[in-house]
């Protein structure tokens, strides 16, 4: 069976053992228990969303090994699930902290993006995509997030990064940042920029908030 782990000669053969037992009842879980054949390309894509959700999709075959040499894998696997969607709920925290203090500054990708992350538990599918990232996320950061990240790994790096961003922004003044954009990128509202970037580079013409009411810019 193809998978996300190589494991060598030396592995112990109940590690090896586990991981096709457990793949064997994501399959069936995957066939609705029906006895329906799936391709060598979907084998793969679970396999890796099992290794992604173990934790092993990046480690050695030794550290492999050492995670699938349990009593019951499966119960192991719903326990990691039972992880991805605790994870899940804190991520959303850090998009909701984002949604709270970001000023009311229009840009199509930024707003479509969120929108998308907002969905997030509807998206991700934990059991057989765990490895992929769920949400279509096309607003471009600042500072880029690894593209070797992977599902969740990759939102929440991603949500962190846009936090801060979004925290710089929100000490200024909403309407001279939206005087900043329209006159640094008129059409700032529907092209692939970062605000951040564009405010920035101006920080000289922003007006910072002097009110603590104002907004609240300390997200925990």
């Amino acid at each position: 069976m193809t998978g996300a782990i190589s494991m060598s000669n030396s592995s112990p053969a109940r590690s090896l053992e586990n991981f096709a037992r457990l793949m064997t009842h994501v399959a069936n879980l995957y066939c609705m228990g029906e006895s329906s054949s799936i391709s060598n390309c979907e084998v793969q894509e679970l396999a890796m969303s099992v290794a992604y959700a173990l934790g092993i999709a990046d480690a050695t075959a030794d550290e492999a090994a050492s995670v699938l040499d349990v009593d019951d894998p499966i119960a192991l696997w719903h326990s990691c699930l039972n992880t991805l969607d605790v994870r899940m709920d804190m991520a959303l925290d850090v998009w909701r902290g984002v949604i709270a203090i970001m000023p009311p500054i229009r840009n199509v990708a930024l707003r479509d993006t969120l929108a998308s992350l907002g969905d997030l538990k509807t998206l991700y599918d934990t059991r057989f995509a765990a490895h992929i990232v769920p949400c279509d996320i096309d607003y471009q950061l600042s500072e880029p997030v690894d593209p070797q990240l992977m599902g969740l790994d990759y939102v929440e790096a991603w949500l962190e990064q846009l936090l801060e961003e979004t925290q710089w922004i929100a000490q200024f003044d909403a309407g001279s940042c939206i005087a900043v954009l329209e006159h640094a990128c008129p059409d700032y509202r529907g092209l692939h920029v970062n605000l951040y970037d564009l405010l920035h580079s101006h920080e000289e013409d922003l007006v910072p908030i002097t009110s603590g009411i104002a907004r609240k810019l300390a997200y925990n």
